[in-house]
């Protein structure tokens, strides 16, 4: 993006230039809108695109009014902000009272037409030029009329039906609604300052902090008060307390200041400037009869700051306008499924997605294959077949991303099944997981048996799924074709949260394959996650590709994965009723395998028990040691969605439920 400044730079010979105009204070997620629609309606017209904005902002020369005279961006953050876009040019315009006073048709032909020639010219429905404010989308509409630009009018955007303005997000900061401010800005507010000496009292009681001296007077700057926030730094945020107020404890009208500790930071920063993130209010300020009451006060505003930068952490990237994602396909010797999935998952990626392979020590040419024919694709080389578990858990710690997008290698894509399930998992900051249709590559018309439409379990800790009940697989009729909330999501294709992904633990290590996602799942959910399905997006998986559904060590697999899913995520109350029906059942099943003479088979189902049993003392370790991680991951209350509340093997034999809608919605956690 290149920045010209009106009346100083000379303004190149514009071109099919798509242009929008405004003050854009805060940048917020309309605006942001706005100009990606600017950029691409250039990029189709192969022109330019073109923002035009106003410095000092025009309500500090035309309102007298102070509380209205706050702004919630500088020139300079303004700046920063549009330079992340697609833009091409920032016109900066010098705005004072004369050019207030321009007749809109004045403004119109002598500023904008003479100096842009707009080829389209997009405004919101409420722009408003010219003396008094007397221009509006009207006047623009007789000169788009007759023929002078193409007019674009952009309508009014909401979230949760609150339309999203900077007047809004103003009144929110004066309100201390931070939550509201992040959603709609899509980051939390900031702002910067100098470092400068204060009189060392946050050193001595042990939460030493920097003050700062802001450099702009018409900075909107928050209440008095307690925050939990995050301090930028040489480009890396540090958790932080930040204060701001007039030190009442310490002494009689004392001057505001703004001062903020970085936790666990250790450093010398003087003279250096800051970047504060405001992500919630904690506590307004207070007087306190005693500076040890104050201390005591301040530890407590550390414990439940980081709490609430825990959770913000986890569930940021749901309100980012922009995330980033990580498509990672686990490999072991398939460079065949590469040579023949590849080509349609790469050509339907989204702008703000990145393709990474991670290989679990392939001994075919895989690498060499990606190397030269995809070299876009990034390759994360392990040195061990560590199993998809544990290959995914290395790789997926080498990769920075918002998003992770787990899809296996045996995957056609025929269409963009990424965007749906973005748009599905940020339309709730608790959304953790979301996963797609799964249709089978061979009968198109047909669910695939691993995740369909959704996976589901019941009471006994057996999985099924929408679309496939047992080894009854449905043909999608688009009787699943409503987003829904469910227990468990596919790893065959998953967007899941990556900062989830990694502080729950990532996969369990010791699955190697099968079953793996859904004690994932549940572990998400009992930390106040949401999982879900999303039908708009389809992909269509092989099956079995990398593991045969009949192979004996698929059996084996999945009844001990099962097992130890179910000992790690069920209390041990219900444990002591739970394990004996299910060793029950299970045991039916071996024999039913050993009465058709599958002797092998048999033999793997009593393989699983006895290594569970043996390991029993193992799988306590492994369940107080993720209770921790799930703890310490929480973002709400626990709950269970997508539960049956009684027994798949009952509806399916006893009651003849062969599929989901069979069965009475009462029946199923929702």
């Amino acid at each position: 993006m290149k920045v010209l400044y009106f009346g100083k730079d000379s303004l190149p010979e514009f071109r099919n230039a798509v242009i929008t105009i405004g003050a854009f204070d805060g940048f917020h997620k309309a605006h942001q809108d706005l100009i990606q629609i600017v950029c691409s309606q250039a990029q189709r017209n192969y022109g330019q695109s073109v923002v035009i904005t106003f410095d000092p902002h025009p309500k500090l020369i035309l309102d007298q009014h102070k509380e209205n005279r706050q702004l919630l961006s500088t020139i300079d953050e303004k700046i920063q902000l549009l330079s992340q876009t697609n833009l091409d040019y920032l016109v900066i315009v010098p705005f004072n009272f004369e050019f207030s006073q321009q007749m809109p048709e004045e403004y119109v032909e002598n500023f904008l037409i003479r100096n842009f020639k707009p080829q389209t010219l997009i405004i919101g429905f409420d722009h408003r030029f010219g003396i008094n404010s007397t221009g509006d989308i009207q006047l623009l509409k007789q000169y788009s009329d007759a023929g002078r630009f193409q007019l674009i009018e952009f309508s009014k955007k909401e979230e949760n039906h609150a339309k999203i303005s900077s007047s809004s997000i103003r009144k929110a900061i004066q309100e201390n609604n931070f939550s509201y401010v992040t959603q709609h800005l899509g980051r939390p507010y900031c702002f910067q300052g100098s470092v400068v000496r204060g009189r060392q009292v946050g050193t001595r009681i042990g939460y030493p902090t920097a003050n700062l001296e802001l450099g702009n007077i018409d900075k909107l700057i928050p209440n008095p008060g307690i925050y939990a926030a995050l301090a930028s730094y040489n480009n890396t945020d540090y958790d932080a307390m930040l204060y701001i107020g007039s030190r009442p404890t310490l002494g009689e009208n004392l001057k505001q200041t703004i001062e903020i500790h970085l936790i666990n930071f250790e450093g010398y920063i003087y003279g250096e400037n800051l970047e504060v993130k405001i992500v919630s209010f904690i506590r307004p300020d207070q007087k306190f009869d005693h500076i040890n009451n104050m201390v005591e006060q301040i530890k407590k505003d550390h414990v439940e700051i980081e709490l609430t930068l825990s959770k913000f952490h986890l569930t940021y990237p749901n309100i980012k306008k922009n995330p980033s994602i990580a498509v990672a396909i686990l490999n072991y010797n398939g460079e065949s499924l590469l040579r023949k999935y590849i080509p349609g998952v790469f050509s339907h990626l989204p702008s703000n997605t990145t393709l990474y392979v991670i290989d679990n020590a392939s001994t075919d040419d895989s690498l060499n294959f990606l190397k030269y024919n995809y070299p876009e694709i990034k390759r994360i080389a392990l040195q061990t077949n560590y199993g998809f578990a544990e290959g995914y858990n290395k790789g997926l710690g080498q990769i920075n991303a918002d998003y992770f997008l787990l899809l296996n290698s045996d995957v056609e894509v025929k269409s963009d099944f990424i965007t749906p399930l973005l748009h599905r998992i940020q339309a709730d900051p608790y959304n953790m997981a979301v996963q797609g249709k799964i249709k089978s590559l061979d009968e198109p018309d047909k669910y695939e048996y691993a995740g369909a439409a959704g996976g589901l379990m019941d009471i006994l800790g057996y999985t099924f799924a929408y679309g496939r009940m047992l080894q009854n697989i449905e043909t999608d009729s688009g009787q699943y074709n409503l987003p829904r909330e469910i227990f468990w999501s596919s790893g065959a294709s998953m967007l899941i949260n990556a900062a989830m992904f990694k502080s729950i633990g990532g996969f369990d290590v010791d699955y190697f394959a099968h079953q793996e996602e859904v004690d994932l799942c549940w572990r998400i959910q009992r930390a106040g996650g949401k999982i879900w399905f999303e039908p708009r997006s389809e992909v269509y998986h092989l099956g079995g590709g990398t593991l045969e559904y009949s192979q004996p060590n698929k059996l084996f697999l999945n009844f001990k994965n099962n097992l130890s899913t179910i000992f790690k995520n069920v209390p041990y109350y219900y444990l002591i009723f739970l394990l004996p029906v299910r060793f029950i059942l299970d045991s039916l099943i071996a024999i039913k395998y050993l009465l058709s003479g599958n002797l092998k088979l048999f033999s793997k189902v009593v393989e699983a028990y006895m290594v569970s049993i043996l390991s029993t003392f193992y799988l306590m370790y492994k369940k107080d040691a993720y209770n921790l991680k799930i703890s310490s991951s929480s973002i709400g209350d626990g709950r269970l969605k997508g539960l049956l509340r009684g027994s798949l093997f009952i509806h399916y034999y006893f009651f003849n439920n062969t599929t989901v809608k069979k069965i009475n919605e009462h029946y199923i956690q929702k």
